[in-house]
């Protein structure tokens, strides 16, 4: 567990997407989380899986929460990381400062766009 803090905010990102309520758009949010998945899987060979998996947990539950069925939201982030996997950028191009940095914006970026979300509604 190298870098414990950083799945501890993606998964408080996912568990205030059930919990909390809060105003961006949701096509923001969910383009948000779809840039967690990325960066995270860009970010394996800085910081290791854990975070990669905890950024597509968390991705699931947003996608989840906002309405898409489990097997909807499974099938979108299988897609979003078939676009990452076949992209230029691959695991090894991020340094583990630039990784950690990165996830930790965009996880709180995906938290507080869901948090407005919920607040509109």
């Amino acid at each position: 567990m190298r870098f414990s803090g950083v799945v501890c905010v993606l998964m408080a990102a996912a568990l205030s997407a059930c919990t909390t309520t809060g105003g961006a758009s949701e096509s923001q949010v969910i383009s948000d989380a779809r840039g967690l998945v990325t960066i995270s899987y860009q970010c394996q060979d800085a910081l290791g899986r854990e975070p990669h998996y905890s950024a597509i947990d968390s991705s699931e539950t947003i996608l989840k929460t906002l309405g898409k069925s489990s097997d909807d939201a499974d099938r979108i982030v299988r897609g979003w990381l078939k676009d990452v996997i076949a992209g230029p950028k691959q695991p090894s191009d991020l340094d583990a400062k630039t990784c950690k940095d990165r996830l930790l914006t965009l996880a709180e970026k995906v938290r507080r766009g869901y948090e407005a979300l919920k607040a509109r509604n």
